[in-house]
């Protein structure tokens, strides 16, 4: 039985509602990064900036993704002050892929280049339930998903299902349609009243704010995030982004 792990996070439910035959392990984004990269598990929903640092190590499971296109309601920049006068941001420490959108948003998109502090912050980078519960804490809210869009017209692709490539391609299809079954049941179930929604998420949120998709504006989106990453980084961009073709 392979170990696929699963961000601890309601956009997530969809992905594993009825995934069965799979030993399921839970962390937050920094923590299954660090279990795939040691083969702790096998496959896993994983922040996308990990493909980039590690491209030879994986292979992304085609048409399954968490994106957003426009709005994606739990990446959000809790601020005191307006955007444009943000000087010290706090970043959660769960984040690795929101945190390289934060820096590409303030920079392409406002011309501000803000310290990066554990206290004493004008603005606040949450995600995930915790992005939820504190939405309507500050004066100023920015849904990143939305400010990327913005700028590029492109979708955001916060995390891809990646699988080490030391899997065999057996278990890797058996995966691949376990979760396309999933996200086709958990959408049918919820349009029809089977699934209800969860205290402190919008009614909306599956529907409207998260995007399970992956499709090639999304794989061009995320090659223009990638090109970002190597300005910030000074490592080279993947020169593919490898599908696994069943």
């Amino acid at each position: 039985m392979i170990r696929v792990g699963r961000v601890a996070y309601s956009n997530t439910i969809p992905l594993f509602y009825s995934l069965r035959g799979f030993e399921i392990v839970e962390g937050h984004p920094t923590e299954l990064v660090k279990l795939i990269r040691e083969g702790g598990i096998d496959a896993g929903i994983v922040s996308s900036v990990e493909y980039f640092f590690n491209p030879e190590d994986y292979l992304v499971l085609p048409d399954v993704s968490i994106s957003s296109v426009g709005k994606v309601c739990s990446v959000l920049l809790l601020s005191r002050v307006p955007i444009e006068e943000i000087r010290k941001v706090r970043i959660t420490p769960t984040s690795l892929t929101s945190r390289y959108l934060l820096l590409y948003v303030l920079r392409k998109g406002y011309s501000v280049n803000p310290e990066e502090v554990t206290r004493g912050e004008d603005a606040f980078l949450c995600i995930g339930d915790e992005a939820l519960d504190l939405k309507d804490r500050t004066p100023y809210v920015y849904d990143l998903g939305h400010e990327w869009n913005r700028l590029t017209g492109l979708p955001f692709v916060f995390a891809l299902f990646l699988v080490r490539r030391d899997v065999p391609d057996l278990y890797i299809k058996g995966l691949l349609e376990g979760v396309r079954l999933s996200v086709e049941s958990f959408f049918r179930d919820l349009s029809d009243g089977r699934f209800r929604v969860p205290g402190g998420v919008p009614e909306d949120y599956f529907s409207e704010c998260i995007d399970y998709s992956l499709r090639e504006e999304h794989l061009a989106s995320l090659r223009l995030f990638f090109e970002f990453m190597e300005e910030e980084t000074g490592r080279p961009a993947p020169r593919t982004i490898s599908l696994f073709r069943p």
